[in-house]
């Protein structure tokens, strides 16, 4: 895994995945069973934290109570036994970056939630580092501010222009600031790809469960005049064939909800593939979107559609369906995914 100088990185994954051990292994807080850690062509893998020219964010603030931000701010430079002129123009600059001016004398207890991640932020960025590690850093933020946040950080790193490597399990957060991101499962990056990659192409049937929301569908695989289908009786779910599909394998096929499709049933009769018919029984609202719960002889399926579009009421019989180009399909793996 290469992280460029310019870029954005995140690591997503479920909890107990592997991230933070990732983090810390480039951060020097642990140390590698194998392989190497490298920064500016530097293998750093024995060198302490302090040595490694990396600072860390917590997810946790870790601010001192007792210190002013500007003392918070100043204090890694301290240790680091800088000058004095040094340490003030360092933090000046971190301030005026950070929209911290005015806040200088201010105790952690006296600012926002918002406030206090920037100082933390800030306490990061202070010692101008090779690259910055966050971990999970908004995660007791709540929604809104959080929202805002994505943007800040997102704005400070494309103006730093050094690496950021990011932590999360949220997908909102890594598909909203990353360049490229990281799946992490069991240990193991399962891909490492861009954000509209990893999202609109998901190389495994863990990233297309776990990124974005989706319907699953499983069968067994028909193999026919270049196409493969999965069929369970109830569902046939066809799409180009590949060298990977063989006649009988068990498969599993995911359709992103905004990738269902909706048509009166009157108006659409159900075609014999990619294609089911349904009665809707929930109607949530998500602000632009209208989220459906439909019931259909294999279970329930959710479409996820614009507002603008015609809306549907609950009880409506409807026929949903999708194009080939919207099916992720996968051979199902000894773990059942």
């Amino acid at each position: 895994m290469a992280v460029e100088k310019h870029e954005f990185v995140s690591l997503l994954g479920p909890s107990g995945s592997g991230k933070t051990t990732l983090l810390r292994i480039i951060a020097g807080l642990e140390r590698p069973t194998q392989g190497r850690v490298l920064i500016d062509g530097e293998d750093v893998t024995d060198l302490p934290p302090h040595k490694r020219g990396v600072a860390m964010v917590f997810q946790e603030f870790l601010l001192f109570p007792h210190r002013t931000v500007y003392e918070n701010l100043a204090f890694p430079l301290r240790m680091l036994k800088l000058p004095r002129g040094e340490i003030e123009a360092r933090v000046e600059w971190v301030v005026g970056i950070l929209a911290l001016r005015g806040l200088e004398k201010r105790y952690p207890n006296q600012l926002s939630g918002g406030q206090q991640q920037r100082v933390a932020l800030g306490r990061g960025l202070v010692g101008r580092p090779k690259a910055l590690l966050l971990d999970e850093p908004l995660a007791n933020l709540d929604r809104e501010l959080r929202q805002e946040m994505e943007v800040e950080i997102r704005k400070h790193q494309t103006d730093l222009g050094i690496p950021f490597i990011y932590v999360t399990h949220n997908q909102e957060e890594a598909l909203s600031m990353s360049d490229r991101i990281a799946v992490v499962r069991g240990g193991r990056i399962e891909d490492f790809a861009s954000r509209t990659a990893i999202y609109d192409h998901p190389r495994t049937a863990f990233i297309a469960q776990f990124v974005g929301r989706s319907n699953r569908f499983t069968g067994t695989a028909i193999v026919t005049g270049g196409k493969v289908a999965l069929d369970d009786g109830d569902v046939r779910i066809e799409t180009a064939a590949r060298p990977d599909i063989a006649e009988g394998d068990p498969l599993v096929a995911h359709v992103k909800n905004e990738k269902v499709q909706l048509r009166l049933a009157a108006d659409a009769p159900a075609a014999a593939t990619n294609a089911l018919k349904a009665t809707i029984r929930y109607v949530i609202l998500r602000g632009a979107y209208a989220e459906y719960v439909l019931g259909w002889s294999g279970g329930e399926i959710i479409a996820s559609r614009p507002r603008s579009e015609a809306e549907f009421t609950q009880g409506t019989e409807v026929v949903c369906f999708w194009n080939e180009a919207d099916i992720d399909l996968y051979p199902v793996t000894e773990d059942g995914r």
